[in-house]
C-alpha cells in the first residue's frame, strides 16, 4: 500500500478521507480548482479523485490524484478507465462491483480508443483543440470549456427556446429537473471541433433573435 493511500486511512480515525470532484462540471461547464484541491490533499493526507470525463481542454489532474474518466466523450470510443497508484488500481480490481460484474471491452473498442488517443496527442489533435477553442470564443468568449449553458429558469421557457431552435435547424437540448435544480432550467450547448464557425455563428445569431444572450 502506497504512503499516499496509508495516509488516507489515517486521516479520519481509520476511515479514508476522499476529495472527489469533476474537473469540468457537466451542466455549467465551469472548472474545479484542481491545483488548489491537490495542494489541500497533499497537506492533509486526503486522497484526491478527479473525474476527467469532460476535460478535453483541461484542467489536467496531478499525478498524485486518482483519475477516472470515460473513453466515450473526448475520444469517441467505448469504455472508461481508472489511472492511479498500483495499490489503488488493485483495490478497484478486487472490490469494485461495477468492474467485477461488467463485460470486458471488445478488442475493436480498445483499438479505436488507442487510435483516438494517438490523434489527440498528435499535431492533428492540437489543431482540433485549437478549432474547438475558437468555436467557444465565437459563442461565449472566455468560457473555459465546450459546455456552454444558456440559463432560462423555467421548464416552459427552456422547452420553448429549444423548440424554436429546431426551426432554425439547430438541436440544443432543454435540460430540466431532475438533471438540474428547479428554477435553473437551461439549454446545454455542447460544442465540438466538428462544428464549423458558420454553424456556431448561426446558433449565436438564433439565440440573439430569440432574446437569449449566448
Amino acid at each position: 500500500m502506497s504512503p499516499t493511500w496509508r495516509s488516507c486511512w489515517r486521516a479520519s480515525r481509520g476511515a479514508p478521507a476522499l476529495v472527489v470532484t469533476d474537473s469540468v462540471f457537466s451542466m455549467d461547464g465551469d472548472l474545479a480548482p484542481v491545483a488548489e484541491l491537490a495542494e489541500l490533499c497533499d497537506t492533509t493526507g486526503a486522497l484526491l479523485v478527479v473525474d476527467e470525463a469532460h476535460a478535453v481542454l483541461g484542467p489536467v489532474a496531478p499525478r498524485s490524484a486518482v483519475v477516472v474518466g470515460t473513453l466515450s466523450k473526448t475520444l469517441g470510443a467505448v469504455g472508461g478507465y481508472v489511472a492511479a497508484d498500483r495499490s489503488v488500481v488493485e483495490l478497484c480490481i478486487n472490490t469494485a462491483r461495477s468492474f467485477i460484474f461488467t463485460t470486458a471491452g471488445a478488442p475493436a473498442d480498445a483499438a479505436a480508443a488507442l487510435a483516438a488517443l494517438e490523434v489527440l496527442g498528435s499535431d492533428e489533435g492540437e489543431r482540433l483543440r485549437a478549432r474547438l477553442r475558437a468555436n467557444i470564443e465565437l459563442l461565449r468568449p472566455g468560457h473555459p470549456s465546450p459546455i456552454v449553458p444558456v440559463l432560462l429558469g423555467s421548464e416552459e421557457r427552456a422547452v420553448e427556446v429549444a423548440d424554436a431552435l429546431v426551426q432554425h435547424g439547430l438541436l440544443v437540448p432543454a435540460i430540466r429537473p431532475p438533471t438540474v435544480a428547479p428554477g435553473t432550467c437551461r439549454l446545454r450547448v455542447a460544442l465540438s471541433a466538428a462544428h464549423t464557425a458558420d454553424e456556431v455563428v448561426t446558433l449565436r445569431d438564433a439565440l440573439v433573435e430569440l432574446g437569449v444572450a449566448p
